[in-house]
């Protein structure tokens, strides 16, 4: 997608008490995962099915409701943990996301957002949802110093030294 002007994007970050909410559905799939390949080496399985309409529907709400969104992130490689981390670390602050279950996590199923709403946005998102029939579910929340995925947690600061290493180490400079 391309935007005819810079108004149209969405480039802050979460705060602390900012809620996270999802745009679309997750239905935890893990074929050709980042996290199926990374973790497990395992190159399997279909890709997520991609709906043209959804991914339409849901960019084009996105965009327009950008104002009631602070943060936001596509859902891709590493699914929702991953972008919910990339948004924390960019913010400096941590998150919490509700979710334990590994395909609600790290899936990757088409057409579905991350965002960071205060409480007031969130609401706004919500009622915009309701009315046009667009999936959105309260997912967690940002704030804290550590990154949280159901009942497990770690330094925030611990996390992005190893994601900001972990290309230096790559590459091996």
């Amino acid at each position: 997608g391309l935007l005819e002007s810079l108004d149209g994007l969405i480039a802050g970050v979460p705060s602390e008490g900012d809620l996270a909410l999802l745009i679309g559905v997750s239905a935890g799939h893990l074929g050709q995962s980042a996290l199926a390949y990374e973790a497990f080496g395992i190159e399997t399985g279909d890709a997520p099915h991609v709906d043209l309409v959804a991914e339409r529907k849901h960019g084009e709400f996105l965009r327009a409701n950008r104002k009631a969104v602070k943060s936001a992130a596509d859902l891709a490689d590493g699914g929702m943990a991953l972008a919910a981390f990339e948004m924390a670390e960019a913010g400096g602050v941590g998150v919490t996301l509700e979710a334990a279950d590994i395909g609600a996590l790290f899936g990757e199923d088409q057409a579905r957002y991350l965002v960071a709403c205060d409480a007031a946005g969130a609401a706004a998102l919500e009622a915009a949802a309701a009315a046009a029939g667009v999936p959105v579910a309260r997912v967690g929340r940002f704030g804290g110093a550590a990154v949280s995925l159901g009942g497990d947690a770690a330094p925030l600061a611990d996390l992005a030294a190893l994601y900001r290493g972990a290309f230096v180490e790559t590459v091996g400079l």
